[in-house]
């Protein structure tokens, strides 16, 4: 008995095999018609006779054939081979239509596909630990500090391990400043030259909490989290690789790290890395036990957690939302309306980046339905023209559905090739983002192309026959009688044309709407003083190693390594900070007012120190008082404040004289006086609000590490090597790190607000000019199919001016119909960008006029040249053209 699998394997097996089998049924038909024929032979009948009537009475043997075919084989396999046969001779004989509706579909192809590597890079792509759904990032907030998402205490830290029972284990890090970038440099010595490495410090758990496990030799224990047990580090693949050479004795061996021995006690993974790739190194906090039993302030902690398994992440925020009620309660002085918030830890490190992705997804998801609409257009065209060879073949029973089915065929034809060269094109793209978006992509994230960018390229290869052949399939199979004649356009084929003209318009109005905002808004921040003079001026990094270098020794070092810098020709003032504006990098701390009841000012404020002559080199002007000076030390606190503390402090009043200490009012802190006010810099970004700060002197408040500044007549790299030279005189185990140009930190702090309006900007490019080709190639074949018209119409004495006219407005109209549902589209949509504009609203009339006077511009040229060659139709050609 035969099973329905015996059968299709049979069937399978049969088209595997099946000219083997056509030609044992051809020689079987050959035997029949010989065994008739000879029979017919006998009854007297002559060969050629006897042949005849075999044959007639054998059957069409082709008729057979194809039924044998039928049923031993699978007819839907068959025919999709027999129509991706035809589909590529049909294609073959026009070339140019075929090149252009491949290329076409290549860049849209391509831009998806480039785009969805960076989508799947930062938002898709799981991290690399076991079970990363279960890792979570905690992080405190506070109304009263306007705190949403702030690093931890460590004595909160510690009470939430004790008393949570939610996670399996919490683990804390430090090293990166607000953008997510390690700013926790170690000086690798004692093989050559010194090299500045970039590391975190972490609790000894932090290893057990991600799952993670090494390459070679082990982590941390969690004793070695405190002071006395520290000398250990843990090393990245890279590092391993590129500086130690992959040495397989590293384990066990002592490195010198910031002067002192330290053991390499691991080596992670190559595919590992936390919290992102620029890490090289982790060696363990070092901080003394006393510290997480007390310190509820400052907070510098960065802390992520495992939950349990089974327990949701709804239930951990209401339980640790009790803990921290608890410690609010248990500790009023610093805990006060301090709570917690918990989130996916790939959601915060994604975060940042999300908006610039998503909006970048949803433009060149615009821009390849407007590749489809302008593919479509192209094939209802060419559809048009095979209107005789269709009609032909539904005379000769071929149904509606089969050939539907054959110019969707066709479509899938040309969108795989579309799709193979739309992927060459993307592996580009990688090598491309890793220039254009340094910067702005998460440091976690590489764009690559890997099987899931090519499954997703493959899925939209098979997705793009239907979006851009079904309605061009469906109008041009309406053809029913051989008499319809071919060269001329059927009214639903040029609605459909229009229609679709107009959907190109219409999204292209949305795209331009959009690259036009960002681009403006990107104007303005280029256009914002940053409160400082960034030309001539190169910032760099120093950090003088714990513990070689103590508290007093730190700030002697500064002193000295300024002084050094000083001395350098060409330098026209060197200067110093502990936090670089606009880098990522804050300090803020509680602030009392003399004199002012609390609630009655900000208590949060932001300070950082400064060297004298830090102001005089950023270019920052006084606008009260004095500069700090030299003499300014630990024996008399004095503090210069920017504007905006002035203004919302003080209110209008003077605050020179006026005293602030950076503590609660109780606290036995001392009072720093206020002798100057400078103008605001910009801190956070170019366009954020500058917050109310407060600037100590160095010699009182010295900081570890700091950033340099330094104004020259000379080349950044002169400057740069004369830097590094009297460092090295200094010190030759440490290396200044970080250098760039005040004008590259400028720059790269609108980075992703370029990165975006260029890419938006380059979607709507190549959208202005498909839509232009399609209304051009709509309008052209328009004037080719009534060219026999426009001859009647001229030797009936219509003037050319009339005709040029009337061609623009047939093409006009679909045109503004576009352009009118664009618009409608484009101030639905451009809300989403609200949060990224600067100075600019979403619906602003100026980008509104500017966008579609360029796009009616646009239009109206590829209107114009279809309407001049109407009016040089020479009537009697026209006429004797039928």
């Amino acid at each position: 008995m035969l099973t329905p699998l015996s059968v299709l394997l049979a069937r399978i097996r049969a088209l595997v095999a099946r000219r083997r089998l056509d030609e044992e049924f051809d020689d079987e038909i050959a035997t029949h018609l010989a065994l008739l024929t000879d029979e017919y032979l006998r009854r007297g009948m002559t060969r050629d006779e006897a042949h005849r009537t075999a044959i007639l009475a054998f059957g069409g043997a082709a008729q057979i054939t194809e039924q044998q075919r039928e049923d031993r084989g699978l007819p839907i396999v068959d025919a999709t081979l027999q129509d991706l046969r035809y589909a590529i001779r049909s294609l073959r004989r026009n070339r140019a239509f075929a090149a252009v509706t491949i290329l076409t579909l290549a860049v849209g192809i391509a831009a998806a596909t480039a785009m969805f590597t960076v989508a799947n890079a930062v938002l898709l792509r799981p991290l690399p630990y076991p079970e990363p759904e279960r890792l979570v990032d905690i992080s405190e907030v506070n109304p009263l500090k306007g705190w949403t998402h702030t690093v931890v205490a460590p004595a909160n830290l510690a009470d939430w391990r004790a008393r949570n029972t939610v996670f399996t284990d919490i683990a804390g890090y430090i090293g990166l400043d607000d953008r997510g970038a390690s700013h926790y440099r170690a000086f690798l010595s004692g093989a050559g030259e010194t090299q500045a490495l970039s590391g975190i410090a972490v609790m000894g758990n932090l290893f057990d909490v991600l799952g993670a496990r090494p390459l070679a030799g082990r982590t941390f224990s969690f004793d070695e989290t405190f002071e006395g047990g520290d000398g250990v580090v843990v090393l990245s693949h890279g590092t391993w690789r590129a500086i130690f050479g992959a040495d397989p004795a590293i384990v066990g061996r002592a490195i010198v790290l910031n002067g002192r021995a330290t053991t390499v006690v691991g080596v992670m993974p190559a595919d590992f890395f936390f919290p992102n790739k620029s890490v090289q190194f982790w060696v363990p906090v070092g901080v003394k036990p006393e510290v997480f039993a007390r310190m509820r302030g400052p907070h510098w902690m960065h802390t992520v957690a495992r939950l349990r398994p089974g327990v949701s992440l709804a239930r951990a925020r209401e339980q640790m939302t009790g803990i921290a009620a608890d410690l609010e309660r248990t500790y009023p002085d610093s805990n006060t309306k301090m709570g917690v918030r918990l989130e996916p830890l790939h959601a915060i490190m994604a975060a940042d980046a999300r908006p610039t992705v998503l909006i970048l997804c949803g433009s060149v998801a615009l821009l390849f339905l407007i590749v489809c609409a302008n593919v479509a257009s192209l094939q209802l065209g060419r559809g048009v023209g095979r209107a005789r060879e269709i009609a032909v073949r539904r005379a000769l029973g071929a149904g509606r559905a089969r050939l539907v089915r054959q110019l969707l065929t066709e479509g899938l034809v040309l969108s795989v090739a579309g799709t193979a060269i739309g992927v060459l094109l993307a592996s580009a793209a990688p090598a491309v983002l890793a220039r254009a978006a340094a910067g702005v992509l998460p440091l976690y994230a590489t764009p690559t192309v890997d099987g899931a960018v090519l499954t997703f390229a493959a899925a939209l290869g098979l997705v793009a026959p239907v979006v851009f052949g079904l309605m061009p399939a469906l109008t041009s199979s309406r053809v029913e009688r051989l008499s319809m004649r071919a060269e001329t356009a059927s009214p639903q084929a040029t609605r459909s044309r229009e229609l679709l003209v107009a959907g190109e318009v219409g999204l292209a109005v949305v795209l331009v709407v959009g690259s036009v905002l960002l681009a403006r808004s990107l104007y303005r921040l280029e256009h914002v003083d940053p409160g400082f003079t960034p030309d001539h001026v190169v910032s760099f990094r120093l950090s003088l190693p714990h513990p070689r270098y103590d508290d007093p020794a730190q700030a002697r070092g500064f002193i000295e390594i300024e002084r050094r810098l000083k001395q350098i020709p060409g330098l026209q003032a060197v200067g110093a900070t502990s936090a670089l504006a606009l880098r990522g990098s804050t300090y803020t701390s509680t602030a009392t007012i003399e004199g002012r009841p609390r609630g009655d000012y900000e208590q949060e404020l932001r300070h950082k120190s400064v060297t004298p002559d830090y102001f005089r080199t950023m270019g920052i002007p006084l606008l009260a008082g004095r500069f700090l000076d030299a003499h300014d030390g630990p024996t008399d606190l004095v503090i210069v404040v920017n504007e905006s503390l002035a203004r919302t402090y003080f209110r209008g009043g003077s605050p020179l004289g006026r005293r602030i200490k950076f503590a609660n009012p109780e606290d036995a802190d001392p009072w720093n006086t206020i002798v100057g006010v400078v103008a605001d810099e910009k801190q956070d970004g170019l366009d954020k609000e500058t917050r109310p700060e407060a600037y100590s002197a160095f010699a009182a408040s010295s900081q570890n590490p700091l950033t340099f500044v330094i104004r020259s007549t000379l080349s950044d790299d002169a400057v740069v090597a004369a830097a590094r030279q009297a460092v090295r005189g200094f010190d030759p185990q440490v290396a200044i790190t970080d250098v760039a140009p005040l004008s590259d930190v400028v720059a790269a702090s609108i980075g992703a607000e370029r990165f975006r309006a260029t890419l938006v900007g380059a979607f709507a490019g190549v959208a202005m000019f498909l839509a232009a080709l399609g209304i051009y190639g709509a309008l052209a074949y328009l004037v080719s199919q009534r060219a026999r018209e426009l001859g009647i119409r001229l030797a009936l004495g219509a003037r050319r001016q009339e005709l040029f006219a009337m061609v623009v407005r047939q093409g006009i109209r679909p045109v503004a119909a576009g352009t009118a549902a664009g618009v409608a589209a484009a101030l639905a949509l451009t809300k989403l960008l609200g949060s990224m504009l600067f100075n600019v609203r979403p619906a602003d009339p100026a980008t509104y006029a500017v966008s579609l006077t360029a796009l009616a511009l646009i239009a109206l040229a590829a209107c114009v040249l279809p309407a001049i060659r109407a009016t040089r139709v020479d009537p009697l050609v026209a006429l004797r053209e039928d």
